[in-house]
């Protein structure tokens, strides 16, 4: 007897437990906040992730952004959108004005991604990064011709660029701070009256900037150079090219008592 109200027992225990697992089943599964946390795998999560790190980066969010495109960098290499994330992430540096680190991140997309479809894009704002994070023009400017180097390289491959207009006045800013140094060092020297020193660094500059735009002053003080060293037929044009356009009567007027002294 008390054999079988053990087993009648264990019965309902049985079927107690079933009752109960029929009725859990339809409410088993994660709620919808729990989806929402859940971490991003496949094609479709990716892509939403970087369309939002993109929303982020177009709002200036940008340590937001910067999180974002470094997610899907590591969880997600060789992809295409791993290669337009590094990209943008050395932009988000690039336009937040970090210029040392847009620099590394703009060289680590245009190596190893070779293929991508930033390649021009990289290539012009790498170069501008260098120069942008160079030192004033009294320190050392070893990036500055880097800077150089890599606009002049743009340009050979890039033609045909929208931004070819941009790295030429780049360019030219490079080529008149380059050449900054030596306008003053021959200011220096004509102001110590040593003109044939001054003469020296002026006609470098002539030299090794053909196309730099000379200040009016500079142009008046190498034809003075040129006229005391007896170089005068190189003078006379310098003169009288200042005497025609100089605003300043000053230096017309020294300029014409110069071409009054010449045969």
């Amino acid at each position: 007897m008390k054999k079988s109200n053990r087993l009648s027992a264990v019965s309902c225990g049985l079927w107690a437990v079933l009752a109960f697992g029929f009725w859990l089943l339809p409410n088993w599964g994660c709620s919808p906040k729990e989806k929402t946390i859940k971490p991003l795998s496949g094609a479709g999560n990716v892509q939403e992730a970087f369309d939002q790190a993109l929303e982020d980066k177009m709002a200036k969010r940008f340590p937001k952004a910067i999180d974002g495109f470094t997610y899907i960098i590591f969880n997600f290499p060789g992809t295409i959108l791993a290669g337009d994330a590094q990209f943008q992430l050395a932009d988000c540096y690039f336009e937040k004005r970090d210029y040392e680190q847009a620099q590394t991140e703009f060289d680590f997309y245009l190596k190893n991604f070779p293929n991508g479809r930033y390649q021009e894009e990289a290539s012009f704002k790498l170069a501008l990064a260098t120069f942008r994070s160079a030192p004033g023009p009294q320190k050392d400017q070893t990036k500055v011709l880097l800077a150089k180097e890599l606009l002049e390289n743009f340009l050979r491959d890039y033609p045909l660029s929208h931004f070819r207009s941009q790295a030429e006045e780049v360019l030219a800013k490079i080529e008149f701070r380059l050449a900054r140094r030596e306008f003053e060092a021959a200011r220096l020297y004509f102001r110590a009256g040593e003109l044939k020193s001054a003469l020296v660094y002026y006609e470098f500059i002539k030299k090794k900037y053909p196309d730099i735009n000379w200040l009016e002053i500079d142009r008046f003080r190498l034809a003075v150079c040129y006229a005391e060293t007896g170089q005068k037929e190189k003078a006379r044009p310098l003169f009288e090219e200042i005497v025609n356009n100089t605003s300043s009567p000053r230096l017309k007027q020294t300029a014409q008592r110069y071409l009054a002294q010449f045969p």
